[in-house]
């Protein structure tokens, strides 16, 4: 940590510093970022250089907090780059580009990020139907300051979880503690399905003990339940349905420091695709975002694949960074929304079978709903592509998303002999009628 400027509220930090660490020494100044992914152990480095978000339908992804950053660079030495040009009015296009940089323009030594006051955060977790859900989206994002849902393959059951900025007293008032604790379940009651079909299904060389099981997470325990069958379809459906009800009985309110809430379990080792669309503006929201859900879970459930729970999607607004997945005009809504599936950490064969299923029919499906509605790749969860077909698609789908001759002119004053690039940056951005 560089520096904290009270008065602005910004933090300067060296690109190594993580995201965590510069919350608990943003917590002694009251200050906090905006907003977070969902852990906090990245680096901040690349929390904002592959433009990380959270979730909030008038908060834009973190990069579009960066106020100024460093980058040394091979073909230029040390640049320093803020927003604003020497005029304070005309915004500097390098530092569009290099907020989103991909690391390809130079390695981020330092970057200063914008601050908001340290503050708590009252979270309600529901459950809704899926015509619920539908119904009530507009509503959901103009009342809540964070929002997101998590759709149960299988199930209808969409996981509500909202997030808002508490008001003075309300943190300790006792009448509000007993409404709360009144919600709220026994952690034996909420974790009763996902045990219970554990104990009925483990085979005999993997069974559990119910104290072994009291010791153990929800990710965890969902871990172990689908390492049983992970690619069966039937038993998926049996884990969803269990984790359906987990959240039926986890309905509740609780508060906490905003950091503290914005991050959240994801779980065990896992395949992850997440990709992100324009959704209308705010003030003017389209049906692109539950259009693209409905159309995705019944590819899933029409096709039989076993989709892991949850498909996370979550919201923003636009970033002002030319690379950022989420670029748009100022008042822009986007959606992201994430599959995955879980990876048993000690099955190779079955680990193989699940990143062929994954890769290949659970993210061809999501991939050609996604060309409807000109969804692109979150940066960090994007995979080197297997064959020269979809390598040429990927690269289409970069140009006509991004503004690659910008950015690649910008690669080649930087790092002229392209010592910072890869092969999934030369695969993404090399020139189109290259071979």
């Amino acid at each position: 940590i560089v520096s904290v400027d009270e008065e602005q509220q910004t933090v300067t930090v060296q690109a190594g510093a993580r995201v965590s660490d510069v919350i608990e020494e943003l917590r002694k100044h009251n200050l906090t970022l905006p907003n977070l992914a969902s852990i906090a152990e990245q680096q901040m480095g690349g929390f904002v250089q592959v433009g990380a978000h959270g979730t909030g339908a008038l908060i834009p992804p973190v990069d579009d907090f960066v106020k100024s950053l460093k980058l040394v660079t091979p073909g230029c030495g040390t640049v320093e780059l803020t927003r604003y040009l020497k005029d304070g009015v005309t915004e500097d296009p390098l530092f569009l580009l290099a907020r989103v940089g991909l690391g390809s323009l130079g390695i981020l030594a330092e970057v200063t990020m914008q601050c908001i006051p340290a503050h708590q955060l009252m979270e309600h977790t529901y459950v809704l139907t899926r015509d619920m859900a539908r119904k009530k989206l507009p509503e959901l994002l103009r009342q809540h300051k964070h929002m997101r849902y998590m759709w149960i393959p299988y199930e209808d059951a969409v996981v509500v979880v909202t997030n808002d900025p508490t008001v003075e007293g309300e943190e300790s008032d006792p009448a509000l503690a007993e409404v709360y604790e009144a919600l709220g379940r026994s952690k034996e009651e909420q974790f009763e399905p996902l045990i219970n079909l554990l104990l009925e299904l483990a085979p005999d060389e993997k069974k559990y003990s119910k104290e072994e099981l009291q010791g153990m997470g929800f990710g965890e325990i969902r871990d172990a339940l689908l390492a049983i069958n992970p690619l069966d379809v039937e038993h998926v459906k049996k884990c969803n349905k269990a984790e359906a009800e987990f959240w039926r009985r986890s309905e509740g309110h609780q508060i906490k420091p905003s950091d503290k809430l914005l991050q959240f379990d994801c779980g065990g080792e896992q395949w992850v695709w997440e990709v992100c669309f324009p959704t209308g503006t705010y003030h003017d929201k389209n049906t692109n975002d539950i259009d693209f859900m409905e159309e995705l879970l019944a590819g899933i459930e029409s096709r039989g694949i076993a989709a892991h729970s949850p498909i996370e999607q979550r919201w923003t607004a636009s970033s002002s960074s030319f690379m950022s997945p989420a670029h748009g005009c100022p008042g822009g809504l986007h959606s992201w929304v994430g599959i995955i599936m879980y990876l048993p950490a000690d099955n190779a064969k079955q680990r193989e079978e699940i990143t062929a299923e994954f890769k290949g029919r659970y993210c061809d499906l999501m991939r050609g709903i996604g060309n409807k509605v000109s969804a692109a790749s979150h940066w960090a969860k994007l995979e080197l592509p297997d064959t020269e077909d979809d390598a040429r698609e990927l690269k289409e789908h970069i140009y006509a998303r991004y503004p690659v001759d910008l950015f690649n002119r910008a690669r080649k004053q930087f790092d002229p002999k392209g010592i910072l690039s890869n092969d999934l940056m030369n695969v993404a951005f090399s020139q189109q009628h290259e071979e």
